[in-house]
């Protein structure tokens, strides 16, 4: 995760449990900075982040996982 860009363009997910255990679909929270939606994902309880992935423009999308160490590193956490 090391070069990315915290002004990058960015969506933040969330999932939608209709989907299969395989599958889901996902709707869109929030368009902007990948700074300002990972301090978002810091900011939702335990519930609502296990649902929610961001998607960073160039075809790189972050997990939970991920958007929280890069919280931790940015000591947003």
């Amino acid at each position: 995760m090391a070069g990315l860009d915290w002004d990058a363009e960015a969506t933040l997910h969330e999932r939608d449990d209709g989907g299969s255990e395989l599958q889901y679909n996902f709707a869109v929270l929030k368009k902007g900075p990948l700074r300002e939606l990972v301090a978002a994902v810091v900011g939702m309880d335990g519930a609502q982040r296990a649902r929610v992935v961001i998607e960073v423009a160039g075809g790189k999308s972050l997990n939970l996982g991920e958007i929280l160490e890069l919280a931790a590193r940015e000591g947003m956490a």
